[in-house]
């Protein structure tokens, strides 16, 4: 067979929004030469709806199937409400019908986010989260709580945008919402912004070394684990403390 794009590992994303956006861009600025990302959507268009968290968890026995008839080493659930939808256990249902269907490595944004906070060795945690619904952001507090961190700060912020419309976030309202979250979190060893449709690796560097803690958000977890469990050792700079410890 002749040489192909991917040669050191393909992840195979089961996507939560209808249009895959900021996530893609963020995956090929950041991984090595070598590593290719495969995405299937699913049918979020809004979080908000539990409907739609509902159809999305329907489609992924056909999504992962087709992700791995594609070529992927890896399969990677995201979507925080999708993965939580069946409460703050849905997230290890959802991991092991990924691995089950597939028969290979599997991930998701919240499990990848468990690993990397351990990796760093951080365990007080403030949330910033653009849910716009409040009940959205506790479910992930008690989830994280099961995993046995703590959440000194926690705040979910109604944007006027729906899921598939997040990427419209500029850089500046993040990055000001993120260090406002985090100055009001008495005590907070890391902050963790819980999407992949946030802009975050343009300016994670510089609001690490503002607030003097690690960053972490669902992209840059995901991308990190993605390549650890690919065996894919190659430190990258530029984008925070997570992706220096590959």
């Amino acid at each position: 067979m002749p040489a192909a794009y991917g040669w050191r590992g393909k992840v195979g994303k089961l996507n939560p929004t209808i249009v895959a956006s900021t996530f893609v861009y963020e995956f090929y600025k950041v991984v090595p030469p070598g590593v290719m990302l495969l995405t299937r959507n699913l049918s979020v268009k809004d979080v908000r709806d539990p409907a739609d968290l509902d159809a999305s968890v329907a489609l992924m026995e056909e999504a992962v199937k087709e992700l791995k008839r594609a070529g992927a080493d890896l399969i990677l659930g995201a979507g925080i409400p999708v993965l939580l939808s069946a409460g703050i256990h849905g997230n290890e249902k959802i991991l092991k019908l990924l691995a089950d269907l597939s028969g290979l490595p599997s991930i998701t944004t919240l499990s990848s986010a468990v690993d990397a906070f351990r990796r760093l060795e951080v365990h007080r945690l403030a949330i910033a989260t653009a849910y716009g619904k409040p009940e959205l952001g506790e479910k992930l507090a008690d989830f994280m709580k099961a995993q046995g961190f703590e959440v000194v700060g926690l705040s979910t912020i109604e944007t006027g945008l729906a899921s598939i419309e997040k990427p419209k976030l500029d850089f500046s309202f993040v990055y000001q919402y993120g260090k406002k979250v985090f100055r009001e979190a008495e005590g907070a060893q890391a902050l963790y912004f819980p999407s992949s449709a946030w802009p975050t690796v343009e300016y994670v560097e510089y609001l690490e070394r503002d607030i003097g803690v690690p960053v972490v958000s669902s992209s840059l977890a995901a991308i990190w684990n993605s390549l650890r469990v690919l065996d894919i050792h190659e430190p990258i700079r530029g984008y925070g403390r997570l992706l220096n410890t590959l």
